[in-house]
């Protein structure tokens, strides 16, 4: 396939519930809750989604030469370890990345009259912008993976959805005293026994918070705190829980449920890319497909 024929993923937000089969990047946000009678359909089911299970712990996690888990591995946002979406008759169970009875997550807490700057909704169309913590919070909607790779003095986090990659040093490093504002922050991290603690400062203001819980959303100011916690209690789950502090926006911390990540199964389970494009309606799309069609060969 030539490069100017290169596909990309398009799934115009409207036509999402009818797409989300198809298309991973815009499933209906409801899916951490999903009715009790779901999963279920009558015959059998192509691709054996019916027969789709919680993974066992799998055994202890494996370790770096350190002593520290190795957090190394492919993730996917849900029990099952493999890609997983709204639209597949599989157990609810399965999908949640936590039990909401057993570890509630509560909305965030804005200050009273706060400006309508840091709720402003973003306009139609406008893609969701990679960054910390909303590209791991997401999930809970998007349901696409993260490929973390941890090596000595770092760990890299690769997301399918949004596009993004994130290098944290695990060598000691500190803030800076004057950082430059980046969509992932400045990160510091250190051990509180087997959890590993990323410490995040320094996020532009220009990335709205998503939490992928109801919508939820807000943009932060320059004070933004953010506290990730990344442990692994056995080989095949991740557990990922962050606190978000903003004295400027939040009436208190914010803190997220302990968010449950399993480990992909499959030897075959490849790495894809997966973009978001700005033309969002099927009538911008034909415009551009014509529009090359005729410039083509000048």
């Amino acid at each position: 396939m030539t490069a100017t024929e290169r596909r990309f993923r398009y799934c115009p937000r409207s036509l999402a519930v009818l797409m989300a089969a198809s298309c991973m990047i815009f499933a209906p946000a409801f899916a951490q809750n999903l009715p009790k009678t779901g999963g279920k359909v009558p015959g059998p089911v192509a691709g054996g989604f019916d027969q789709v299970h919680e993974l066992p712990p799998g055994g202890p996690a494996p370790r770096t030469p350190d002593g520290h888990p190795d957090l190394s591995g492919r993730w996917y946002p849900n029990g099952a370890g493999r890609m997983l979406q709204v639209a597949y008759p599989v157990d609810p169970v399965v999908f949640r990345q936590f039990d909401a009875k057993a570890t509630p997550e509560e909305p965030p807490s804005f200050k009273a009259d706060l400006p309508a700057k840091y709720t402003r909704p973003n306009p139609y169309g406008i893609c969701d912008q990679a960054g910390t913590p909303s590209t791991t919070l997401e999930q809970i909607s998007q349901h696409a993976p993260m490929e973390l790779i941890q090596t000595s003095g770092r760990l890299a986090i690769l997301y399918e959805y949004p596009l993004d990659v994130r290098m944290i040093y695990t060598n000691g490093r500190v803030h800076p005293k004057d950082p430059d504002p980046t969509f992932n922050g400045d990160s510091a991290v250190h051990w509180e026994g087997d959890t590993l603690v990323v410490d995040v400062i320094a996020i532009d203001e220009r990335l709205r918070v998503i939490t992928g819980a109801g919508g939820t959303g807000w943009f932060p100011s320059a004070q933004e705190h953010v506290v990730e916690r990344f442990s692994r209690p056995s080989k095949n789950f991740l557990i990922y829980q962050v606190t978000i502090e903003d004295p400027m926006v939040l009436a208190k911390p914010w803190k997220s449920a302990p968010r449950r990540w399993s480990l992909a199964q499959s030897p075959n389970d490849e790495w894809g890319e997966v973009f978001c494009t700005l033309n969002e309606e099927p009538a911008e799309y034909r415009r551009i497909k014509e529009h090359e069609a005729r410039t083509k060969g000048k």
